[in-house]
């Protein structure tokens, strides 16, 4: 049994595509973070920061991790407040 190997194109159109789904990981997380700052402004990202005060040119050079972050203390924060509970399924 004979395994081919990857070429040179291979790896280039791998990289290309894996580079594509980043693009667009990282605009879906943008949109989610913009909508949950415009749903929740007085959500506290930290002791002495509002999602509010989150400027659009902030978000535009902040990384995806670190927007992924303030999605999830405003999340958090939404369910403290609401007091809702979610299941989970193990």
């Amino acid at each position: 049994m004979t395994k081919n190997r990857m070429t040179g194109k291979d790896y280039r159109k791998e990289w290309q595509e894996i580079q594509q789904r980043q693009k667009s990981l990282k605009a879906h997380v943008d949109q989610r973070l913009r909508e949950l700052i415009e749903k929740y402004p007085d959500a506290y990202i930290d002791f002495n920061t509002t999602a509010k005060e989150i400027s659009g040119k902030w978000i535009e050079n902040m990384s995806p991790y670190g927007m992924i972050g303030y999605i999830e203390k405003i999340e958090q924060w939404s369910e403290e407040q609401q007091g809702v509970q979610q299941l989970r399924m193990e």
